[in-house]
């Protein structure tokens, strides 16, 4: 008996019926989170001891939202796989 591999589906957080413009805008929106990451990162490095803690829960969320768009990304290049939360296919 031959087995066949399960159909791959997209994740449900995957929209790839997208056009130029929209990939493109995501691509900038990845962008500008990972420079928000940066930006929140060096606040943090400078922050004084009593401001230490609200910089890091802004690197936090900072980090937490480039990631999201990370994730849309490659929703985006990569419409016909799926992978889950621990990044094995």
């Amino acid at each position: 008996m031959f087995f066949r591999s399960p159909k791959k589906r997209r994740p449900p957080h995957c929209n790839t019926s997208g056009s130029s413009r929209a990939q493109g805008e995501q691509l900038l929106d990845w962008r500008r989170s990972a420079q928000k990451v940066t930006r929140a990162w060096n606040a943090w490095l400078a922050a004084d001891a009593r401001d230490r803690a609200a910089r890091y829960t802004d690197y936090a969320a900072a980090l937490a939202a480039e990631e999201r768009a990370a994730a849309r990304v490659e929703c985006m290049l990569r419409p016909h796989e799926t992978r889950d939360r621990s990044g094995v296919r």
